[in-house]
């Protein structure tokens, strides 16, 4: 009875989930920012704040002339390790207008 009593906060308190969307909402900016130099970037934790679920915006030039698949992929490739420990992620690569 006593152990029915705190597992789910002892489960909760061993979870590494909890509490790191802000940082790896940081981590997963700044990888990005390095290797795809984008002009417009908003990653955001959807999750509620536990790290499981981002929602990423990236507008980049390296992204001209490739499919909107091809771009993901790109995204996706730099956050190999990331995907590992995330239940879900939402991407939308945009390429920035032409400059005439």
């Amino acid at each position: 009875m006593l152990l029915r009593q705190f597992r789910a906060p002892l489960a909760r308190m061993l979870s590494t989930s909890g509490g790191t969307g802000a940082a790896g909402e940081d981590q997963i900016r700044a990888k990005l920012q390095q290797a795809l130099r984008p002009t417009r970037l908003t990653v955001t934790d959807t999750s509620g704040g536990c790290g499981s679920m981002y929602a990423i915006e990236i507008e980049a030039e390296c992204f001209r002339g490739h499919s909107r698949v091809k771009q993901t992929q790109m995204v996706n490739a730099l956050l190999r390790e990331e995907l590992k420990t995330m239940h879900g992620m939402r991407v939308l690569c945009t390429v920035p207008p032409a400059a005439d």
